[in-house]
């Protein structure tokens, strides 16, 4: 028995949507890594003792994070490192903005997420396709991998 065009088109966007919920979850699992890798390149810079990891970092949302992460890796490093620590934490910014919120906040569908942006309060569709969204995860390992050997 063959199935009608109307079963094979359900069943593509039932493989889709799956493939989509998939990505979602892959992308905010890296993204919490990433959260904590932060927190930890944090506590490090400060020298702070493990009992107080949580009562003093815990608190911050990701962009407060990655101010006072910023700006305490600042203190000590030259003008060349100050720029590359700069250029980091911008891309953190933005990959949480471009994607995290929108994922976070956005409402999904089988097309992907409508997010309404609180500046111009007019709602866009993002990451339609399952790959739109596994290449911010993959953006967001690359941002991981830069703290774990150190280059900051």
């Amino acid at each position: 028995m063959s199935l009608s065009p109307r079963e094979i088109a359900a069943n593509a966007l039932i493989r889709e949507e799956g493939l989509l919920q998939n990505s979602i979850g892959h992308f905010i699992y890296w993204f919490s890594q990433l959260e904590f890798t932060i927190k930890s390149r944090l506590a490090n810079a400060l020298d702070l003792p493990e009992d107080l990891f949580d009562i003093i970092i815990g608190p911050y949302d990701f962009a407060m994070l990655c101010t006072v992460t910023e700006r305490t890796l600042m203190r000590d490093a030259s003008e060349s490192d100050q720029a590359k620590i700069r250029k980091y934490f911008n891309d953190c910014r933005k990959l949480n903005q471009e994607a995290r919120v929108i994922v976070a906040h956005g409402s999904w569908t089988f097309e992907g997420t409508r997010h309404v942006s609180r500046t111009t309060l007019t709602a866009k569709h993002y990451f339609a396709k399952a790959a739109d969204l596994d290449d911010r995860a993959k953006e967001t390992k690359r941002l991981i991998a830069i703290l774990y050997v150190g280059a900051l």
